[in-house]
């Protein structure tokens, strides 16, 4: 059974051309908003090939996926989407000698990142911390204690010498590269967009640039990426930048009174950057359609499908 937007979802749904930023907290119908927003697009003549769709977990990639399938049917194969990550994969593949790396080059995830302090002599306990450290360095400017920072030339060193990358340097090396691509699409959304840092942010601005049309969706009280320097304050940035007014999606579709009313409590604690007065569409007993889901996994990696 379709469902049917409520007022301010269908102004984000149905808005013109050009940035819009959408804000709301969990289940008040972002990530629906989004799919629909594209099968708007498409509706108006709009190419599916011509719409880039981008997030931040494996989880979130698949679900769009799949909910794209339910609505476009074979449509939202043309539909390019998936993580960020994978998105700068993609274009570190195609350009790597722009990006001075050799083809063919590997990805070091998680395991193999420890592996290499391992080497370099760091203890078991102290390596998750030391690689946030060096990710918060490449990506938001944090000074290394000098100790660190000899042991983050070796540990860049150890990688190139292997012809490798780590995820941060997907994201360093791709976002000079980012106008390489920009033409292939005409319309860039972004969901979950409160979990951007400061460089990936700018390489979405740049995709953005050719066309100006940048839809992005995110919840102004919620970051789980905080410690890989992604900070919420991305969605005032967005504000400034584009000159935009936020739409807030303001009734909540998934909860009952009671746990809203709870939740509400604790949030009320923490800065406001938009004024949000959430309510809840949801009884006690009654159940109305799910619109977002709040699955999430702690690090953002791979995708559904890039091109």
């Amino acid at each position: 059974m379709p469902f049917t937007p409520l007022p301010q979802q269908r102004r984000a749904i149905e808005a013109p051309l050009g940035p819009v930023l959408v804000v709301a907290g969990p289940g008040a119908g972002k990530t629906f908003c989004l799919i629909a927003r594209i099968q708007h697009l498409i509706s108006t003549g709009i190419d599916p090939d011509r719409i880039c769709a981008v997030t931040f977990t494996n989880r979130a990639a698949e679900e769009i996926a799949g909910r794209l399938k339910q609505t476009l049917g074979d449509k939202a194969e043309a539909v390019t989407r998936g993580t960020i990550h994978a998105l700068c994969l993609a274009l570190l593949r195609e350009h790597s000698d722009a990006a001075g790396l050799k083809r063919g080059f590997g990805v070091a995830d998680e395991v193999y990142q420890s592996v290499v302090l391992g080497r370099l002599r760091v203890p078991a306990e102290r390596r998750g911390g030391v690689l946030n450290r060096f990710g918060r360095h490449r990506l938001n400017g944090y000074k290394l204690q000098p100790d660190e920072a000899r042991l983050f030339r070796e540990y860049c060193s150890w990688l190139a010498h292997r012809n490798m990358v780590d995820f941060d340097e997907l994201i360093t090396k791709a976002e000079p590269l980012a106008g390489l691509i920009a033409d292939r699409w005409d319309y860039l959304l972004v969901d979950e967009f409160q979990d951007v840092n400061a460089v990936q942010y700018d390489f979405l601005k740049k995709l953005a640039e050719p066309h100006g049309n940048f839809f992005a969706v995110g919840d102004d009280e919620q970051s789980i990426f905080a410690w890989t320097g992604a900070d919420p304050y991305v969605l005032v940035r967005f504000k400034r930048d584009y000159d935009v007014e936020p739409i807030i999606l303001d009734k909540n579709c998934r909860c009952s009174r009671q746990i809203f009313e709870m939740a509400r409590r604790v949030l009320a604690q923490n800065p406001q950057l938009f004024q949000n007065s959430s309510l809840p569409t949801r009884s006690r007993r009654t159940r109305s359609p799910r619109t977002h889901s709040t699955t999430r996994r702690k690090k953002p990696r791979g995708s559904s499908r890039i091109s």
